[in-house]
């Protein structure tokens, strides 16, 4: 109306969401379908039939037994999911506190900043970036890659109150390199 004093606006406060931990232990993972056992269900389902979302409750267990805090602020997580964690396993064992810790970067990175970003770990290493086939490279996972059915989406850039999630397809480990059983190479981990 004209003639009305102005009212000032109050500002509402940001809206509060959750911690990283609290975030992956609430959202859906990456997506997983039959595969190769789809045939020997009963029924039989098609290999390229939805299953079932990936959680992270190995990887939050493993940050939690090692004392990996994941709600200090600023921080960006590279998430993997159980079915990665399962796989690392069964060759190299459980996750350390070395290989946890290496899954948390300083600072608050998003995917598009990953190539020019810092990524130092809370381990203390740096993480190799590569842009190949169309993905971003985190050493030897992918990072943030979404896919049509039947291959596997992993998001990124999930926000939380202390930071970001990606996710990635798998484990990273510190002293990775292409030379030392990555890409290319005939050597095995260490």
């Amino acid at each position: 109306m004209v003639g009305t004093p102005m009212m000032p606006s109050t500002r509402t406060a940001t809206p509060m969401m959750a911690s990283i931990a609290d975030t992956l232990a609430t959202i859906q993972g990456p997506d997983l379908y039959w595969e190769e056992v789809g045939p020997l269900q009963n029924p039989p389902k098609e290999e390229s039939d939805f299953k079932e979302y990936d959680t992270f409750s190995t990887f939050l267990s493993a940050c939690a037994s090692h004392g990996i805090d994941l709600s200090q602020p600023d921080i960006t997580v590279l998430a993997p999911g159980n079915l990665a964690c399962d796989q690392f396993s069964a060759v190299n064992g459980p996750l350390s506190k070395a290989v946890c810790a290496y899954h948390v970067v300083k600072g608050v990175v998003n995917t598009d900043s990953l190539g020019s970003a810092p990524l130092t770990t809370l381990e203390g290493s740096t993480i190799t970036y590569r842009r190949m086939f169309r993905k971003d490279f985190l050493d030897n996972a992918f990072c943030a890659a979404k896919s049509s059915p039947p291959r596997t989406s992993y998001a990124g850039n999930v926000k939380a109150d202390n930071g970001m999630i990606h996710m990635i397809n798998e484990v990273i480990y510190p002293g990775w390199s292409e030379s030392a059983g990555g890409y290319g190479s005939e050597e095995t981990r260490a």
